[in-house]
């Protein structure tokens, strides 16, 4: 059960990460939270990743089982120099954001060339859908370096984090339990050198389908979810009584300004009937012609 406490606390790590970077943009929590949690999830990141390293050499003698988890400390390493970099030095957004971006970018490296190891483990198509998020939050930290002060980036870096957080909650599950899919077992050789083997072709494209339509169920739970924040959110900033919002006022209370209106300001007389009204001065006088004029 190492591995599915492991896919699982993580994923919760990448959910809170993305909860509190989403409210920080809408809410105004202090600026340093979203980096403190960050900061703390790397540094419990590199720890266990050292210690499975340490066990795996122990235990089993596997000297690849004893390699892979060190392959993730250069990632994790970048999330902590970002993090801690954010709270105690004073540099722009823009090269926060640029740490960002090469940290997603070593995590995507990381788990591209991991499916070399097993290539016909059902478990590297789970690793290729989690190359989506982690794009996801490479261009999203690509865009903020262009636009620091832009919410949008931030949001969208918070949508793959939860992507990202969901998925690895659903790996663990679906590698590490007996919900794996029919006709595949998981095989270990250390504590972090394992496979899920499938005895055929029919089981390994059943177990890729399988994979694709959960991941695309957690992306459109996270679209709706998303839709429904934002809208939320929208709705309570229109509805703060602020200058930009539009004001509607009900047509009971305009009849009544109608009513209460006096009535000298209101005619029905219009501009033809004054025209008609005014002395006809051309009729009654006429202009004298050779000597000879008057009234007609």
């Amino acid at each position: 059960m190492a591995g599915f406490f492991s896919y699982a606390l993580s994923g919760v790590g990448f959910l809170l990460v993305a909860a509190v970077e989403a409210l920080s943009v809408a809410l105004p929590l202090p600026l340093s939270l979203p980096f403190i949690v960050a900061a703390a999830l790397s540094f419990l990141a590199a720890v266990h990743a050292i210690v499975s390293s340490i066990l795996s050499a122990v235990a089993s003698g596997d000297p690849l089982g004893a390699s892979l988890p060190l392959s993730s400390l250069p990632a994790v390493s970048l999330f902590l120099l970002y993090a801690l970099s954010s709270l105690l030095l004073p540099l722009p957004p823009s090269l926060l954001h640029l740490l960002s971006f090469s940290a997603f970018a070593q995590e995507f490296l990381l788990f591209r060339l991991r499916s070399n190891k097993d290539p016909d483990g059902l478990e590297n198509r789970y690793f290729d859908l989690l190359l989506v998020p982690i794009l996801l939050c490479a261009i999203a930290s690509l865009f903020a370096i262009a636009r620091p002060r832009s919410p949008f980036p931030r949001l969208a870096r918070a949508a793959g984090l939860a992507l990202h957080g969901s998925w690895l909650l659903q790996m663990a599950f679906s590698l590490f339990t007996s919900v794996v899919a029919h006709g595949c077992v998981l095989r270990r050789r250390s504590r972090a050198n394992f496979t899920v083997a499938c005895h055929g072709h029919v089981d390994v494209h059943r177990g890729s389908a399988i994979a694709t339509l959960q991941f695309n169920c957690h992306l459109a739970i996270l679209v709706v979810v998303a839709i429904g924040l934002y809208g939320a959110l929208t709705g309570k900033s229109r509805g703060g009584g602020g200058s930009g919002g539009i004001g509607y006022r009900p047509v009971n209370k305009e009849l009544q300004s109608f009513e209460h209106a006096s009535p000298s300001h209101f005619t029905l007389e219009s501009d033809e009937d004054e025209e008609t009204s005014l002395p006809k001065q051309h009729d009654a006088v006429s202009a004298p012609m050779n000597g000879f004029g008057g009234a007609h």
